[in-house]
């Protein structure tokens, strides 16, 4: 078994997409402040038009508060993403390699291939990150910088909200903040149903999968390194239709399923199974990990699950996250609405944040391969 577990990995990642969630909510309390703190013209049915002229005019103050708080998020992030790749890295390295050395009674020690797959992800993350997020954050054309665009259009969309006599000032001002809250601030990048990734959860999933890859990579360097091409796959009781077949089973790299001379075992071909595709098995999002496996030396000990029913858990799986970033979404905007003072918009999400914990509550106690992850559900402002 690992030293490194997958939950400990799995918080480490968290810790630093929560740096990127709380830039958001930050950035939106920002919007707030600039928004409600008036100058010559009030928030008021009779001043809307002067009003949107006024707040239009900030933009450049609201960039200089944006390229601030990024500027501090970003610092924190980059060195807890260093701390990651390079300790957690490392150890998973130290680790695999000790192993194997008393697997196969050689004595191969990381070279310096560890430590430029390393460096190199986290080169990339950063690239991805500063493209991505950053820049489109602090860019001073208006209409490409995300946080620009999105303060405008509340702006915008408040302003005629009142003029046509659909809502309060108000009104139409919280409305629309929550509204854009929920959509995110959106990066240029947009998935394969067209919709744009917001801030936080495209930093969370270039963090989780390039980190994630990169460890990988280093168990790989170390079974190449030993000339190792046999491997065990770890298992979930959830798993996703490209990895159920052969999860927790002894799987090879070579493009030919064999069976082995010197133990009897099986070891498919991960290629069977989409091995270097987006979708197929150690792609985008995936969650397993594997680990060199020598023939007669080692034994598999992961559990067993049956596949369909481990396909069928992943999709109930997925109903538990989304109800869980319901509750993110919830109470980041009831916190949006205690800024404003929005009484009822603070009682309408308590209501809604209510209503998904109980569903939370309902799906774990039925299914008890699943447990409650409270900082699944929790925001950071």
């Amino acid at each position: 078994m690992p030293k490194v577990t997958p939950y400990q990995l799995t918080i480490a990642q968290a810790s630093i997409g929560d740096i990127y969630a709380s830039l958001e909510q930050t950035l939106f309390k920002m919007f707030i402040d600039r928004l409600t703190n008036h100058g010559a013209f009030p928030l008021d049915e009779d001043h809307m038009l002067q009003w949107q002229a006024e707040q239009l005019n900030k933009l450049h103050l609201v960039n200089e508060s944006t390229i601030e708080e990024v500027s501090k998020a970003t610092g924190i992030a980059q060195a807890k993403l260093v701390a990651l790749f390079k300790d957690f890295g490392i150890a998973i390295a130290n680790d695999e390699y000790s192993r194997l050395a008393k697997d196969t009674g050689k004595d191969i020690s990381p070279g310096t291939d560890v430590d430029q797959l390393l460096n190199g992800y986290l080169k990339q993350t950063f690239l991805d990150l500063n493209n991505n997020v950053n820049q489109t954050l602090i860019t001073t054309n208006y209409g490409q910088n995300a946080a620009m665009r999105t303060y405008q259009q509340i702006v915008k969309e408040t302003t005629a909200q009142v003029i046509t006599g659909l809502k309060t000032p108000a009104r139409a001002l919280a409305d629309t903040i929550y509204k854009w809250r929920d959509q995110g601030i959106q990066t240029v990048l947009t998935d394969k149903g067209t919709h744009a990734w917001s801030l936080e959860s495209y930093a969370r999933m270039v963090i989780t999968n390039t980190s994630g890859r990169a460890f990988q990579a280093v168990r790989d360097q170390a079974a190449d390194d030993y000339g190792i091409d046999t491997f065990v796959m770890s298992s979930h009781p959830a798993s996703r239709a490209a990895c159920a077949p052969i999860q927790g089973k002894t799987v090879t790299t070579r493009y030919q399923s064999f069976r082995s001379e010197i133990s009897g075992e099986w070891f498919e071909s991960l290629f069977n199974h989409g091995y270097g595709e987006p979708g197929g098995t150690f792609g985008i999002n995936c969650h397993h990990q594997k680990w060199a496996y020598v023939p007669g030396a080692n034994t598999n000990s992961q559990s067993q699950f049956d596949p369909n029913e481990a396909i069928r858990n992943g999709n109930v799986q997925a109903k538990q996250r989304e109800l869980e970033r319901r509750v993110r979404k919830y109470k980041a905007d009831a916190d949006l609405a205690k800024k404003l003072g929005d009484a009822d918009g603070q009682q309408h999400y308590k209501q809604l944040i209510s209503n998904n914990q109980a569903a939370l509550r309902q799906i774990v106690k039925d299914h008890d391969f699943l447990s409650r992850d409270y900082s699944r559900e929790k925001v950071f402002s």
